[in-house]
């Protein structure tokens, strides 16, 4: 790229289309004032002919009626309209131009002198009598008709050529500006409009949670070259703030998640404590009954194991990598996570999750992380307790659906539809961020899928969530 091309901004080549477009309107009005001044120029011109020309007409009528009958009003009538021609032959003569052609000039001159000629007046005798003879006259009179017709077709002609340059430079221009306007319009549409019309959809994806950034090649470096650049950038960022905010999120329920947590540790170290105390005890125990306390040590062990491994699984940070998965088995390790929490709360859980669900292809972390936010949700929509229903089913188009519904407080109908607005939230003043269910939202258009919530005030929520099949499950 030059220096001159580095340059030339977007805003400098609109700048310089308009000013062109400017200039070209601007001297289309003097060509066009020139192009009509010179046809009514040669329109009179014309009409100095076509006088010249009928005049002459006019004089060879009455030069046939004096031929014929000898007459003396004839021969006034001739002479008048002679004098006429010649009169009109002068004004012509006076606007005589250098594109006319000047051997007609010469040819009506003679012409008309030779005609004067050939009449004589004889005023004592009481007839008015021609010095040439008949043919003469006829034929000088046909040189004048001639000469003044030839003429006629040649002003014609030159009006016909004057009207047709001033039609011409017109659309010229016209087509100039055309041109301009065309170029000017692809240059807006591929400069400003299509990467203008690609943010807006980048925008609205990443309203859904996407934040692929524009594939933008353009290499000028315009306004809006930047302005992509700029949207790409933030694109980024937002992706890896979202990464943070979904794992403080997973953070914040594991705080929630805490007190079920210990309890349910609780349990098996203090069965460890026991059957451990039993051991080392003075009393004697048969070697079969020590194995059975042996193994409950065992079996404890690897309970508390399990709930640390889970609680160790969820709270890690994962890369965003998809596979294959049972939606199933994703549903019921996330109930196991929260089913301490459940059980706090006094919450019954009814577990219709089907055993023969296709696979999906996602996250698990990220799935985890909606099916989990939606279930704590829900738990703490139920303060008193209540009725928690997590059912899936295989709905068409090979899609699967999974309710998530409680018997809780329930929306309201003005706070239903921001419901997944960022930083929305119903809950009191620091028990909530507002961002678990937007990113919820985001995670699962991410996977191709919807979610959707239908709610009544008392009478509990109903979260759906839709997931698309596995393609490769069919094969």
């Amino acid at each position: 790229m030059t220096l001159l091309n580095r340059h030339l901004t977007l805003q400098y080549k609109l700048n310089l289309f308009i000013y062109l477009g400017i200039c070209i309107l601007l001297l289309n009005f003097p060509v066009l004032y020139l192009g009509v001044t010179n046809v009514n120029q040669g329109i009179r011109h014309l009409e100095l002919t076509e006088d010249l020309y009928n005049t002459i007409l006019e004089m060879r009528r009455y030069e046939k009626n004096f031929l014929l009958y000898h007459d003396k009003e004839s021969l006034e009538s001739t002479k008048y309209y002679l004098n006429l021609a010649k009169e009109a032959f002068s004004k012509k003569l006076a606007n005589f131009k250098k594109s006319a052609p000047k051997s007609e000039f010469t040819q009506l001159d003679k012409g008309l002198k030779e005609y004067s000629s050939l009449y004589i007046l004889n005023k004592t005798e009481p007839q008015y009598s021609p010095k040439g003879t008949q043919r003469d006259i006829r034929a000088v009179g046909k040189q004048l008709v001639d000469a003044a017709e030839s003429l006629l077709k040649v002003e014609r002609h030159h009006i016909a050529n004057e009207a047709k340059n001033a039609l011409r430079w017109p659309l010229v221009f016209m087509g100039a500006m055309f041109l301009l306007f065309v170029t000017g319009a692809r240059l807006i549409i591929r400069k400003v409009v299509r990467p203008l019309a690609k943010i807006e959809m980048a925008t609205e994806k990443v309203a859904l949670g996407d934040f692929s950034p524009i594939s933008h090649a353009d290499k000028d470096q315009s306004e809006v070259d930047h302005l992509v650049i700029a949207f790409n950038r933030m694109a980024r960022e937002l992706e890896a703030r979202e990464e943070q905010i979904i794992h403080s999120r997973k953070v914040a329920s594991l705080g929630t998640l805490v007190s079920g947590v210990a309890h349910e540790l609780n349990n098996p170290i203090n069965n460890i404590v026991l059957t451990v105390d039993s051991l080392v005890g003075k009393r004697e125990i048969s070697e079969q009954r020590r194995a059975v306390l042996l193994e409950d040590i065992l079996a404890q062990a690897l309970r508390a194991s399990e709930i640390v491994k889970n609680l160790l699984e969820f709270s890690r940070a994962e890369i965003s990598t998809y596979r294959e998965l049972d939606l199933g088995t994703l549903l019921k390790e996330t109930i196991n996570i929260a089913r301490n929490h459940m059980t706090l709360s006094k919450v019954q859980l009814h577990d219709e999750i089907a055993d023969d669900l296709p696979t999906i292809n996602g996250n698990h972390q990220g799935l985890q992380q909606v099916f989990l936010n939606l279930i704590t949700n829900a738990v703490q929509a139920m303060p008193k307790g209540g009725d928690l229903t997590v059912r899936t089913s295989l709905e068409k188009e090979n899609k699967i659906k999974v309710d998530v519904r409680d018997t809780g407080t329930g929306i309201s109908e003005e706070d239903l539809p921001h419901i997944f607005d960022p930083f929305f939230t119903t809950k009191d003043v620091g028990k909530g961020t507002g961002l678990g269910l937007s990113v919820s939202y985001g995670i699962i258009k991410k996977h191709g899928g919807q979610i959707t919530v239908k709610s009544k005030p008392g009478k509990g929520t109903t979260f759906t969530v839709v997931l698309p099949v596995y393609k490769g499950a069919n094969n």
